[in-house]
C-alpha cells in the first residue's frame, strides 16, 4: 500500500512540472525575449553585417566584423563554393586563417537565391550532439529554413521569423535535409551557419 502511494505521488508530482523538451520545433520557437541567442544566430547576423559593410565599403566596420568572425573559429563549410570570409580578410588586409574543418568550430555557407528559389542540402549530424543551424540574409527576404530527417519528418520549421534558427539533438547519427527558400520579391544573399 505504501509503495502504491509513493508511485502515485511521483506520477502526480511529474504531472505538475512543465516539460522543458528541446526538440526541433519547440526549441526553435522558444525564442522569447528572455531566451539566450544561439551562437550560430549571432554568427549568421555578423556574416550578413559583414556582407553589407563589404558592399558599402565600410572598411573599419568590416575589419571589426572579420576579426570577431575569425575569433569564433568560423570556417567555410566543405560544400561552400566561395569563401566570403577570406575575401573580406583580403579586403581589410587581415591574414586569412588556415582552413580548420567543421569539427574545430562553426562552419558557414554563403549563397544567393532569386525570389522564390529553393536551395537544398544534406548534412550528417551526430547522435547526442546538440546542433544549431541559423540563417541570415541581405537583400530581399525573408529566407525561410526547414530541416527534415531521413524519413522526411519535420525537425524544425521556425516559420517566417526575423532570425530563423533550429536547435536540436539528434537521437541517431543520420543525414538531415536542410531547405532554404527566399520568400521575398528580389535576390537575397544568405549565410547558413552550422554549429
Amino acid at each position: 500500500m505504501a509503495r502504491s502511494l509513493l508511485i502515485l505521488a511521483i506520477f502526480a508530482a511529474a504531472a505538475c512540472v512543465p516539460a522543458q523538451r528541446a526538440s526541433g520545433n519547440a526549441a526553435a520557437q522558444a525564442n522569447g525575449p528572455d531566451a539566450v541567442e544561439p551562437r550560430a544566430t549571432r554568427i549568421a547576423r555578423s556574416l550578413a553585417e559583414a556582407e553589407a559593410a563589404y558592399t558599402s565599403g565600410e572598411q573599419a566596420k568590416l575589419a571589426s566584423l572579420v576579426g570577431s568572425l575569425r575569433a569564433s573559429g568560423l570556417a567555410k563549410h566543405a560544400e561552400a563554393e566561395d569563401d566570403a570570409l577570406a575575401t573580406w580578410s583580403d579586403a581589410t588586409g587581415a591574414e586569412a586563417a588556415p582552413y580548420r574543418g567543421r569539427l574545430l568550430g562553426p562552419a558557414y555557407v554563403r549563397g544567393e537565391l532569386a525570389a522564390g528559389e529553393v536551395w537544398r542540402s544534406a548534412q550528417t549530424f551526430k547522435s547526442g550532439v546538440p546542433s544549431t543551424l541559423a540563417v541570415s540574409h541581405e537583400g530581399s527576404g525573408p529566407v525561410r529554413m526547414k530541416v527534415r530527417d531521413q524519413s522526411a519528418r519535420a525537425i524544425c520549421d521556425p516559420g517566417r521569423v526575423n532570425k530563423p534558427a533550429c536547435r536540436f539533438t539528434p537521437m541517431y547519427t543520420q543525414r538531415y535535409e536542410i531547405e532554404l527558400v527566399n520568400e521575398g520579391t528580389g535576390r537575397a544573399v544568405y549565410f547558413l551557419v552550422f554549429d
